[in-house]
């Protein structure tokens, strides 16, 4: 089925499977009311509730359903954000041209969807869905794990899986005309310390060894515990300085990317996009958008078309979604972990404010 052409109903375009009709992670407590029904009443429709994509779906936008999906998205976000400060902009709703970066992000959703459609197919407003999860598309949207862009890529994976230019890894960042030239091998410092905090860990598992229960045990067996709490201390104090380093290294770093964003980049992709090209690719959309999609189709062709597990796996890593369990391993699990578990919750109700904006 082509959703750039197809004229089905929102109803009918889920029930074929093609869509996603959940309204909240909790499994247990799902219903189909958006089809007029409850949780209690029969349903002579099959796999009403599906979330598995076909692998045979096309879900390629027409030049018309590309406007009628960006009104879509700017009624959803209008409706829920209009008089609010927006996380990542800093600025209130009104102040923020979304129209003119919804036609860019769905034109290259677009492009990337028909890009990956062999690896398998992948529902643009379910991209979407995932983008404002993200960063609520803003393309400048800095964490503090340092993941970046609309995208929310780490520089690791940016780098090393999808090819993109990272701020810090070029020669010529490390001078002028960039600012803050010294800071720009904060990224480095930041990955060896992290390396050097894992390492001092795993070297000192004897220092762990003497907690609160064991010095407590110490004493009632009349123990003195002094040499064993005198290593914990000073495992402790190595510990605390190491992560200190750390904390200044990614200060340092988003002072770096902070700095060259707003006094070179001007906060302007649109104007600035070659600067944004050469310093740090993250910020921008085709490539951050390409990598996506591409990282949801084959998550979809692993586990069987579950989008749940595809984006379970974009936030806590594919073999996260795996189990060994044999009526499971062919769709992938949940991970448990709150923080996906939150993050899917978010996509599900944006993709349902979403698509009954479209399909109506």
């Amino acid at each position: 089925m082509n959703l750039g052409s197809n004229k089905l109903s929102r109803r009918a375009f889920i029930t074929t499977g093609s869509g996603i009709a959940l309204a909240t992670l909790g499994l247990s407590t799902l219903s189909v009311s958006a089809f007029g029904q409850t949780a209690s009443e029969p349903s002579n429709e099959a796999n009403s509730l599906r979330f598995l994509i076909d692998r045979n779906t096309s879900f390629e936008l027409s030049n018309n359903n590309r406007v009628k999906l960006e009104r879509a998205v700017y009624d959803f976000m209008k409706t829920h954000y209009n008089g609010i400060t927006l996380q990542f902009w800093n600025q209130p709703f009104e102040q923020i041209d979304f129209e003119k970066r919804l036609t860019n992000i769905i034109y290259w959703i677009n492009k990337a969807i028909a890009h990956h459609q062999a690896l398998y197919p992948v529902d643009p407003i379910w991209v979407l869905s995932q983008i404002k999860a993200e960063s609520l598309f803003c393309e400048f949207a800095l964490s503090r794990s340092l993941a970046a862009g609309i995208c929310q890529f780490m520089p690791y994976t940016a780098r090393a899986g999808h090819q993109m230019i990272v701020a810090g890894d070029l020669p010529e960042h490390h001078l002028a005309p960039y600012k803050k030239p010294e800071l720009a091998n904060s990224l480095r410092q930041y990955d060896t310390l992290i390396k050097e905090r894992n390492n001092y860990i795993k070297s000192n598992k004897s220092a762990k060894f003497f907690n609160l229960r064991k010095a407590l045990d110490f004493m009632v067996q009349g123990k003195s515990g002094a040499i064993e709490a005198e290593k914990q201390l000073k495992y402790l104090e190595g510990l605390k300085e190491i992560n200190q380093n750390i904390t200044e290294a990614k200060e340092n770093y988003t002072h770096y990317l902070e700095t060259n964003i707003n006094e070179l980049g001007k906060r302007d992709l649109f104007g600035e996009i070659e600067f944004f090209n050469q310093f740090d690719e993250r910020f921008t959309y085709k490539k951050p958008i390409f990598a996506m999609v591409k990282m949801l189709a084959n998550a979809l062709r692993v586990r069987n078309g579950n989008i749940l597990a595809a984006s379970a796996a974009y936030n806590a890593g594919l073999s996260r979604t795996w189990t060994s369990e044999p009526i499971y391993t062919q769709y992938g699990l949940m991970p448990a972990y709150e923080e996906t578990s939150l993050y899917v919750s978010k996509i599900i109700a944006n993709y349902e404010e979403i698509s009954q904006r479209y399909y109506s």
